[in-house]
């Protein structure tokens, strides 16, 4: 390493993966709505609107007309909530679980939970 710290020569340059990363979203806006943005939009009830070919046929099948239709849809109150579950990890990540380890005298600890719990109400 050099001095004060400093990298210099092999690696990555500073900044440059923030860089990347501000890029791709702007792509990503450009282009429309993220995933989790969509869900959040369906799970909140907001209507989504669809792009379809609507197809015409003739009598023996063959394709008279092709039209692109927007249509407008708003899901109902399961897929909402299946859209807020999968939405979720991204506004409100899970928390880590902890466990606690108690060393010495668990007499003395057991006692006070004992007593803590003798206190909430039933």
């Amino acid at each position: 390493m050099a001095l004060g710290g400093a990298r210099r020569g092999a690696g990555r340059p500073r900044g440059s993966v923030q860089k990347i990363t501000t890029k791709a979203r702007e792509e990503a806006m450009k282009a429309g709505l993220l995933p989790h943005e969509w869900l959040l939009k369906v799970s909140r009830g907001e209507g989504i609107v669809h792009k379809r070919w609507v197809v015409e046929y003739d009598a023996k099948g063959n394709e008279k007309s092709k039209k692109l239709v927007e249509e407008e849809f708003y899901a109902d109150f399961p897929t909402r909530i299946d859209a807020a579950k999968a939405a979720a990890p991204y506004y409100a990540p899970r928390l880590a679980t902890q466990t606690v380890s108690i060393s010495g005298n668990s007499d003395a600890v057991s006692e006070a939970l004992k007593s803590i719990a003798e206190k909430l109400p039933v």
